[in-house]
């Protein structure tokens, strides 16, 4: 087989370089020139029902909306920030365990969860790559984003969005069994 020639070689050569540079850091130490490589791992919206939760979208926070308040797009529930440890699973957990049944479980910023049993009709949905923080507590999912909430709904068979205003009503159903 011929040896290939020309510039192809180097294109492949400096392609491949760059995708490298893109994927690792290095770092010199020393004269010696010791190299350190890291990967870092992609963070992703969780969207395996847990908790009796499946994934609804992003959603953008509104306590800086006119008109608002300052009320929150997951308001009249509760909440939990925990620094370090925040994960979707964690979040949904404590939005059962929390007393109420809440309908909504959200994460926003990374390490905060609101449960509730309502999301705003001021909140409006979002592109998921909105939605961009990694959870504090696991690198590999997304916990919302800043002003921007990673929205799960209770219930599998069927979901209803019931918004505040009280006029719009969006339903979704996944399963249906005819006789």
């Amino acid at each position: 087989m011929a040896k290939p020639t020309g510039i192809f070689p180097h294109l492949c050569l400096l392609i491949l370089t760059l995708i490298t540079l893109a994927t690792a850091t290095t770092t010199t130490t020393d004269p010696t020139t010791t190299a350190t490589t890291t990967s870092t791992a992609t963070a992703s919206i969780y969207t395996s029902p847990s908790n009796g939760f499946s994934y609804v979208g992003c959603y953008n926070e509104t306590t800086d909306l006119a008109g608002t308040a300052g009320n929150r797009a997951l308001y009249g529930g509760t909440n939990e920030v925990l620094p370090g440890n925040m994960t979707v699973q964690t979040c949904q957990a404590f939005c059962r365990a929390s007393g109420s049944v809440y309908k909504f479980a959200g994460l926003e910023y990374a390490r905060e969860c609101w449960c509730a049993s309502q999301l705003s009709s001021l909140s409006k949905q979002f592109p998921d790559s909105a939605c961009n923080l990694a959870c504090e507590g696991d690198a590999t999912q997304i916990c919302g984003g800043s002003l921007k909430i990673t929205v799960y709904v209770a219930g599998a068979a069927s979901a209803g969005v019931a918004w505040a205003a009280g006029l719009v009503a969006v339903a979704a159903t996944i399963s249906m069994n005819l006789i």
